[in-house]
């Protein structure tokens, strides 16, 4: 394994310097081929404000025939080993824009047999039928710029129309497989061309029966690969893989040590005539009847029959074995390959598969104009056993479930959390790709702490620009502005991202020793998501389940079928994952692979273990051994359950030895995780807009030390068996207890706010106000932002200035309360301090009686800038600089 995804334990040289492994990284995107000059100026930039790690990514501004031009091969040469001089990390993003397997359409160029094809399928009482009006809804709404890169000229076309499958069946009822028949033979196509085609049957349609024609296609024009061949996957690796790694050798693995996938999934097609359970057109290949077969025991076509009609009681478990031999033909054919080149190259394989539940606590409430099943977008534990870290995507800056599902899948395969890489859609316009310009540090700080919380190891940006594109110009993706923004190194803030990169670093290795305390395992649902569906309840009631239980602070873990099923039993717990459980928890689940789960739960039940379940209840095993063997959960709810039902439950759940208490109104994160000599390390974070508090209640008396992520100072407490702990808004704590106190302490008390003397000045008023290339100096208000006071469109900083008069010598502070976003403090020109985010407190020092120039400097976001003359800008200006008096407090007088 490589030092990128696996490291031993970190000890406190290690969290005072974390590797690259903690650190942050980033897509670095490139909108044309970059010079020497170019490279090395951005690299060192991205070095500087803590990057470790960096990705070249081919972005839609730069003309398709530069990618792997050798132009643009020198140039990712050159951009290696100016990194390998600089101590950054690489990794291939291994595509031009993203959609793994189709490098820039070189792939298929040549290969036409391994562009996608497609099963498509119509269902009526007539002899005669048709395929028409084939449209993918998907890329259509990102539009013509995504339609021209995916499909060659923009144009969506067919060819090589065959009839893979026709049945007869009752339209009545559900009924039998055995009554279906099969009357292949007797269909064929009667006209084609570039848009659908026209097909008949030979004989006649009973009455009462519908024909169902099961017709596959070439697309002519789609540069998307046929996932289901593995050729398409070593042809992906000859033109567009080896020529990168093959001129960076040198590099491999020290400097250059992954490869990085993302999102490979072919297009997502409706069209008119299509009915039934599936949402969208399959993948087709001629080993998928043969492999469907032999998973179902039916012939290709009544299986087929399935995941259109109702077929009885056999229904959910063909969908499920049907989909679990697509899948893992998929699997096998694109992964698989690729392991195997990563494994023979001498790299890792990473990346990420596309996923339904992004931005999102369902299970698939994020892309919900796709069925997943069609894609590599279900069976994401069994994806993972294919690449060495794991890797998922997050939307916007939310908690969402994508990281613990990612530490989860990581555990299951013999690892540990997860590469969490965040993008921005935007929020004021459907205009997805034009992004969050208004982003703040400290918005992306809060997330990426959280994103901590639920199981990442290292967050990955989403990207950093070469360009910042064109003014005047609001076109999606080809202007580089508004190809999901914000190009973070384009923000007027982008110097304060070290402070945060620094912090979000220590706090990864801060967590690394230790197993999250998770009392809950979540079964998840992958065959019922298969039988089901994603519009059955099983994502919604997997979503309720994992939000309640995290917003009363109970942790849990996502579980395989598989490690469920193999679970240990003791003492009223089972141990899977690596990980052991009080609860397990079944949400809404119809179909199991196996039986064997069942038996796991009913002797985990019978030994004080707690199964809770909600909604529909397991009803069909695709693989029984046992006829008898059921689950009696402990508590089951009809409905996703309440927060008042699970505050219930998680009252039950017996004490782990740590347990912390919110004495706020808003409960903060927190994180606990256990060391393996009986030590607990703690993560408290408040991302919320007021100061509140906690308590640590422990088992026992314990050692304590407080880890500070900031600036990786590591302090002894007191011995306490009981921690208060005051936490101001957007605060940040860590600490570590562990055994070797004496008993009977007492409880100890912390909080980061000053004590003062009560002294202290409001600098309101008016104040001096510059910004560069402007005037030298305005009149401006401190209780308004600039965008109001004839700055309506500056994005930079902003610089405040006024004399402040200090009558009582001593040591002193300036608060800032409200500040727009980005802060730093001179005193008669000496750096007081910088800050990203809340709280804006700066000690001053020393400061004699007299008069001193106090300056503050504010850098706002670009949205100002970059949003005007465009849609996008909403209907107010973002508010920047300050809106509110500072105010100076004497903390001690001499």
């Amino acid at each position: 394994m490589h030092q990128q995804w696996h490291l031993e334990r970190p000890g406190e040289d290690i969290f005072r310097k974390p590797p690259h492994a903690f650190m942050p990284s980033a897509y670095w995107f490139w909108h044309s081929v970059p010079d020497e000059a170019a490279c090395r100026a951005q690299l060192a930039d991205f070095k500087a404000q803590g990057f470790g790690t960096v990705l070249i990514q081919a972005r839609l501004a730069m003309p398709v025939t530069d990618y792997l031009s050798p132009p643009f091969i020198a140039a990712y040469r050159c951009a290696i080993a100016i990194a390998a001089e600089l101590g950054l990390k690489t990794g291939i993003y291994d595509d031009y824009n993203w959609i793994s397997g189709h490098a820039g359409g070189r792939t298929v160029a040549g290969h036409d047999h391994l562009r996608e094809r497609h099963l498509f399928w119509s269902a009526g009482s007539d002899r005669d039928g048709e395929i028409s009006g084939i449209r993918p809804p998907f890329v259509d709404g990102m539009g013509a710029d995504i339609l021209a890169w995916q499909y060659e000229e923009g144009r969506v076309e067919w060819c090589e129309w065959r009839i893979e499958a026709a049945i007869l069946s009752a339209a009545a009822v559900p009924h039998d497989p055995d009554e279906i028949v099969e009357v292949t033979r007797e269909a064929h196509i009667v006209s084609s061309d570039a848009t659908g085609c026209r097909f008949a049957f030979d004989g006649a349609v009973p009455e009462g029966h519908v024909l169902t024609v099961f017709v596959s296609a070439r697309s002519a024009t789609s540069r998307l690969i046929n996932y289901l061949l593995p050729e398409a996957a070593s042809r992906f690796i000859e033109v567009g893989l080896e020529p990168l790694i093959e001129p960076l050798r040198a590099f491999v693995p020290d400097t250059l040590g992954f490869v990085f996938y993302d999102q490979p999934a072919a297009g997502f097609y409706r069209w008119d005539q299509i009915s039934g359970h599936l949402g969208n057109s399959l993948l087709f290949s001629q080993a998928l009847p043969s492999a469907v077969e032999a998973e179902t025991g039916l012939s290709f076509a009544k299986a087929l029959a399935a995941l259109v009609h109702e077929v009885g009681a056999e229904t959910a478990r063909l969908r499920a074995q049907f989909f679990a031999a697509y899948s893992s033909r998929m699997n096998e054919a694109f992964f698989g390959t690729l392991r195997k080149w990563c494994e023979r190259t001498g790299i890792a394989l990473t990346g990420h598969e596309i996923l339904p539940h992004v931005s999102s606590w369902s299970l698939n409430g994020g892309f919900t104009s796709i069925d997943p099943r069609v894609a590599p977008a279900v069976d994401f534990f069994g994806i993972d056993a294919f690449r060495d870290g794991t890797a998922v995507d997050a939307n916007n800056f939310i908690p969402q479930l994508a990281p613990k599902l990612g530490d989860s899948v990581a555990r299951a395969n013999g690892r540990s959390r997860c590469a969490v890489e965040t993008y921005a859609s935007a929020l004021r316009t459907p205009v997805r790709a034009a992004g969050q310009w208004e982003l703040t540090l400290e918005t992306l700080r809060a997330h990426v702490i959280r994103l901590h919380c639920l199981g990442m190891r290292q967050h990955v940006w989403h990207g950093v620009y070469q360009t910042d594109g064109r003014d005047d110009d609001p076109t999606p993706f080809t202007n580089p502005r508004f190809d999901f923004a914000p190009g973070i190194n384009f923000e007027p803030w982008w110097p304060y991202h070290g402070l945060f990169a620094e912090e979000s670093a220590r706090l990864s290795a801060f967590m690394e020793p230790a197993k999250p305390l998770a009392p809950v395992a979540i079964l998840y649902p992958l065959h019922t998501a298969w039988a089901e569906g994603p519009r059955h309840s099983h994502a919604r009631h997997v979503g309720a389940w994992c939000e309640g239980l995290l917003e009363l602070g109970c942790d849990f873990t996502i579980v395989s079928e598989s490690d469920l099923a193999a679970g240990k039993v003791s003492n009223g717990q089972i141990e899977a994952a690596g990980l052991t459980f009080d609860a397990v928890v079944l949400p809404s689940v119809t179909v199991l692979k196996s039986d064997a789960v069942l038996q796991s739960l009913d002797r985990f039940g019978k030994d004080g273990g707690r199964v809770w379940s909600s909604g529909d209840l397991p009803r069909t095993c695709c693989e029984a051994t046992t006829a008898s063997a059921t689950v009696l959960p402990s508590t089951h709810s009809a409905d996703a359950p309440t927060l008042q039902e699970l505050a219930k439950l998680v009252s039950d759940l017996p004490d782990r030895g740590v347990t912390i208490s919110a004495t706020m109104p808003r409960r903060p994160w927190t994180w606990i995780g256990a060391e393996p000599d009986g030590g607990w390390r703690v993560v408290l974070f408040n991302d919320g807009e007021d100061p509140g508090g906690c308590e640590i209640a422990l088992g026992s008396a314990m050692r304590c030390e407080m880890w500070s992520p900031a600036d990786g100072n590591i302090a002894a407490l007191a011995d306490c068996d009981r921690l208060s702990v005051a936490l101001e808004a957007q605060e940040l704590r860590c600490f570590r207890f562990f055994p070797g106190a004496a008993a009977g302490q007492c409880a100890s008390a912390l909080s980061s706010l000053p004590s003062a003397d009560g002294i202290s000045t409001v600098l309101d008023g008016v104040w001096n106000f510059a910004v560069d290339g402007g005037p030298p100096s305005v009149s401006l208000s401190v209780d308004a932002g600039w965008e109001e006071q004839g700055f309506a469109s500056f994005s930079g900083t902003g610089i405040y200035f006024r004399e402040i008069a200090i009558e009582t010598e001593g040591e002193w502070l300036v608060e800032v309360p409200e500040a727009h976003t980005a802060v730093s403090i001179r005193v008669d020109g000496r750096l007081c301090g910088r800050r990203g985010w809340r709280p804006y407190r700066f000690a001053l020092g020393r400061l004699a009686r007299g008069r001193h120039r106090l300056e503050i400097a504010v850098s706002n976001t670009a949205a100002n800038r970059y949003y005007r003359n465009t849609p996008y800008q909403g209907d107010m200006q973002d508010p920047s600089g300050l809106t509110a008096p500072p105010r100076l407090v004497l903390l001690q007088e001499s």
